[in-house]
Order: structure tokens, then C-alpha cells, then sequence
């Protein structure tokens, strides 16, 4: 279902330009220069909250009307949503886990020895230097024949843990900061990416919730590209990026293996 898979991670992407615009504006313009602190009255965040309502509709309507169509029928299995058709999907996952990879090995290797959540950031660059290492193998192995291995599971796994871990250092970072408006959106790009990978894990624990996986790995997709228009170290930066890629990934093949009744 090409059409369907267009919308989600087409639509990811530009409304993620323009979500990433109302951000840069946001972080331009509404805190102080000198404190930080937020500037009274500005419609900025106002403005950057409704845009990200805008993108969870927009992706929630697709996903729905493909529900309720009563033409698609979406698949259950992992070898049935993640298999390889085509050389694209495993040299794109070996991109998208280089990455990955490179970026857990900058946090590790470049996090400045000031940072006070320097141990924190490096044991989140290893898991994200692992989680790279594996998302290749991870949809290499669609190809295999059911029953799965136990391998399976837990590669599946990696990217939630990763980004559960990420939530708690996140949290630590900016705990002693008082203006949320200028943190939160991390927080919740964070948290809808461990949610969207919880969602997608779902076809190698044999428990898929497809239209659920397609609506969240779109819209955290969104986030993470939207998050880029903060500061934070290039590692962190670029395991946003290969995030993206990986949940747009697997929303693109979950789409395109989707069969019509």
C-alpha cells in the first residue's frame, strides 16, 4: 500500500519541518537571553503544542480511514511486516545502525569530562552504540522462517530500553532547570519513542498491534526530527536522526506489506 505508506513518512518528515521551524522560533525568541527563563506572553510554545496536536491527527486519521476501509489488511506476523524485498531495506537499516552506532560511540568518547551526567551519557551512548549493532540484524532476520529465536525478542527490546534509559538522563539533566516549556518537548519526543518501539516490538513478541505500531512509529518519527532544532551534543543528535530512520523504516515496510481484502 504504497499511497498509505507515502502519507505516513512523507508527512512525517514535512511536518517536521515545520514543527522544527515553530521550535527554532520558540528557542530564538520566547526565554530570556541572560536567565533563560520563558518570556511572558509569547504564542510560541502555544504555537508549537498546537502543530504537534496537528501532526498526531493528521497521522491518526490515516491510520483510521486505512482501518475502517475495510480494503487493507495489515500484517501480523514479523516475517510478514519486516521481511526484505528489496536490497534498499537492508542497506537503509545498515545506514540508519551506523548511525546509531556512531553517535553512542561520540557520546561515549566526546561527552566533556564537566558534564555532571557525563557516567549517565556514556552508559546511553553504549546502549545506543549496541541498539545500531543490532537493528540491522534484527530486520535481517524477517527473512527467517517462524518459529523465532530468542534473539529475536531481545533485539526488538534493545531500542525501548535505550530509550527508557534516555528518558531517566534526560530527567537529570534538566531537573534543576525551571522553565519546562524549554525542556518538555524532549521529554515527550523521548517517551513517544520508547512507546513507538514498545508498539513495533510487538512483531517479534508474536503480540502485533499493527495500527497502533504505524500510529506511534510515524508520530515519534515526527518528534525526533522536530527535536533536532534544540542544542545538544552531536552524539545525541545523531541518535535522534537514526531513530527517525528506523521508525520511518519500519512504518514504510509494515505499510507496503499491508495486502487488500
Amino acid at each position: 500500500m504504497q499511497k498509505y505508506a507515502l502519507r505516513m513518512s512523507v508527512g512525517s518528515v514535512v511536518l517536521a519541518a515545520f514543527g522544527g521551524f515553530l521550535r527554532w522560533m520558540q528557542n530564538q525568541v520566547s526565554f530570556e537571553k541572560d536567565t533563560g527563563l520563558a518570556v511572558r506572553g509569547s504564542i510560541w510554545p502555544y504555537m508549537l503544542a498546537l502543530w504537534v496536536l496537528v501532526g498526531a491527527v493528521y497521522l491518526a486519521v490515516i491510520v483510521v480511514r486505512m482501518q475502517r476501509s475495510g480494503r487493507v489488511r495489515l500484517p501480523r506476523t514479523f516475517a510478514s511486516a519486516f521481511r526484505p524485498d528489496t536490497v534498499l531495506t537492508p542497506a537503509l537499516s545498515l545506514v540508519f545502525g551506523l548511525m546509531m552506532l556512531v553517535g553512542g560511540l561520540l557520546l561515549v568518547l566526546r561527552t566533556p569530562l564537566y558534564e555532571p551526567q557525563r557516567k549517565l551519557l556514556m552508559v546511553l551512548g553504549a546502549i545506543a552504540a549496541l541498539t545500531g549493532l543490532s537493528f540491522p540484524i534484527y530486520l535481517l532476520r524477517a527473512g527467517e522462517e517462524d518459529p523465532p529465536s530468542a534473539l529475536r525478542p531481545a533485539l526488538g527490546a534493545l531500542p525501548i530500553a535505550l530509550f527508557a534509559f534516555w528518558l531517566i538522563v534526560s530527567y537529570k539533566m534538566h531537573i534543576v532547570n525551571p522553565t519546562i516549556s524549554s525542556y518538555a518537548p524532549e521529554i515527550i519526543t523521548i517517551a513517544a519513542a520508547a512507546v513507538a518501539f514498545f508498539r513495533l516490538a510487538g512483531f517479534a513478541f508474536e503480540n502485533p498491534k499493527p495500527e497502533r505500531a504505524l500510529f506511534w512509529g510515524s508520530w515519534a518519527a515526527f518528534l525526533c526530527l522536530l527535536g533536532l532544532a534544540d542544542s545538544r551534543y552531536l552524539g545525541a543528535q545523531l541518535m535522534l536522526i537514526a531513530a527517525a530512520g528506523m521508525l520511518l523504516l519500519q512504518v514504510w515496510l509494515v505499510c507496503m506489506h499491508a495486502e487488500k481484502n
